[in-house]
């Protein structure tokens, strides 16, 4: 089994809030995918979208030293988690996969979650959740999820409404495997409060919503209350959080 890898290492889980199927705050082992279908204009790893380009990936030797070492891709699944266990500190919380998109390996994240759940780790899968029929051949692995709700202003494909409704439904899939599942909204200072009572109605009764600021952070207090505030109003109060990529104030992977 061979994957397209970008690099493997253990940091904190940035994101996510106080929500349920957030692991925010938690010691977690990335496990980075190369490759990925859409184009988002705030994507903090457009080095890592063409799976093609990716020549080599990288596995942190040990956590927060910044020392890697490299191997060439595709990587073999046996030598993933054996990055993966080497970076095992005893209190990590869960495997995270990222991308990228690792559903566009659906084979290859299967055997790994499959491997790692053998090894006695949850899985928590980071998705943009688009492709709903390859999320189905991991959901039964999937004891945690964060599933993206592309905003209008992602500009991530010209059919974003449609992709949005295929996300829903990816997070419909999760939640019915019984993953604890929560959807993620970047914003940014173009995104519409219409769209953003769409998405909440879409959401409720489903999945509970972190909101996050694109960064760096642009839009205003003001702004991301108001975008909180209408959500909140039909989400329901305690639905809805904020969530910041808290790693990068750290200055950590």
């Amino acid at each position: 089994m061979k994957i397209v890898m970008a690099e493997v290492f253990n940091s904190w889980q940035g994101e996510g809030g106080s929500l349920e199927g957030s692991a925010f705050g938690r010691r977690q082992i990335f496990v980075r995918f190369a490759g990925c279908d859409l184009h988002c204009v705030y994507c903090d790893s457009k080095q890592y979208i063409d799976a093609s380009r990716v020549s080599r990936w990288r596995y942190e030797l040990e956590p927060f030293t910044g020392r890697f070492e490299y191997k060439p891709n595709p990587a073999s699944l046996e030598d993933v988690v054996d990055a993966v266990l080497r970076l095992d500190t005893g209190d990590v919380h869960s495997i995270s996969y990222t991308g990228g998109e690792p559903t566009l390996q659906t084979k290859a994240l299967n055997a790994l979650m499959g491997d790692m759940k053998d090894l006695g780790f949850d899985n928590f899968l980071e998705t943009h959740g688009g492709l709903p029929e390859l999320i189905e051949d991991v959901a039964s692995l999937t004891d945690y999820a964060s599933v993206d709700i592309k905003d209008e202003s992602a500009k991530a494909t010209k059919d974003w409404r449609n992709l949005v409704l295929r996300e829903i439904e990816s997070i419909r899939i999760l939640k019915k495997a019984g993953a604890k599942t929560y959807a993620k909204l970047v914003v940014t200072n173009e995104t519409k409060l219409e769209n953003v009572r769409w998405y909440a109605g879409l959401l409720k009764g489903l999945a509970p919503l972190a909101i996050q600021p694109r960064e760096p952070i642009e839009i205003s207090q003001g702004r991301l209350m108001e975008i909180y505030r209408e959500a909140a109003e039909i989400l329901g109060r305690k639905n809805v959080g904020l969530s910041f990529q808290v790693h990068k104030y750290l200055k950590v992977l």
